[in-house]
């Protein structure tokens, strides 16, 4: 097992600052910080030893995201989000949402995977509250709210739910933030999405 090393570094207040505004959902800010200044020790090891010679800053760019998406302190797991490359790491829009696409197309079953499950659990919720209300309206609509890439997702799912004679013709409303959408549902819609959801996922796993 490679040997580590613990070093100590200062940074201005307004270094830590920026940092942590670009990742305003981590609260832990030497967390944060030691992670990035990890990022960045590597990167440059890289780049002197000859491993790391991108072409082009779309490409250092990739190389960084998916650093930031692997990182256990900073956004393992995570989709990565035109949002937060443009509003907050300060991408170029295009750029941006060629990215989002790029990683995408990389990680396709597993964003595919996730994606459904919060879409099942979202509506799940809504119904389980719903159920238990005493004083439940009967016209109840059930909303979530979803990205682009949910979007699609959803859309094949209702075409698909279609040709099977399964009539479901949600609202969708294009939100105020560019790239999200609210879908709004019956009860008898929203109970028929999940069943199916469940049964796309039981399939995927086998």
């Amino acid at each position: 097992m490679a040997k580590k090393h613990t070093i100590q570094i200062s940074v201005q207040d307004e270094v830590v600052e920026s940092l942590a505004s670009r990742f305003p959902d981590l609260e832990d800010k030497a967390k944060l910080v030691s992670a990035v200044a990890l990022l960045a020790l590597t990167e440059w090891e890289e780049w002197f030893a000859g491993r790391l010679r991108p072409r082009s800053l779309s490409v250092l760019a990739l190389e960084r995201i998916k650093k930031i998406y692997s990182h256990m302190d900073l956004y393992a797991g995570r989709q990565v989000s035109r949002g937060v490359l443009f509003n907050r790491f300060n991408l170029p829009y295009g750029e941006a949402a060629y990215l989002e696409r790029v990683f995408a197309e990389l990680d396709q079953p597993s964003l595919k995977k996730r994606k459904l499950e919060e879409i099942r659990r979202a509506l799940a919720e809504q119904l389980n509250e719903w159920r238990k209300d005493k004083n439940k309206r009967e016209n109840q609509s059930f909303v979530i709210e979803v990205n682009k890439h949910g979007q699609q997702l959803l859309q094949s799912l209702l075409h698909a739910m279609k040709q099977d004679g399964l009539g479901i013709a949600p609202t969708e409303n294009a939100l105020a933030v560019r790239g999200y959408y609210n879908y709004t549902f019956s009860a008898d819609e929203a109970e028929s999405l999940v069943a199916r959801v469940g049964e796309e996922l039981r399939n995927a796993a086998r």
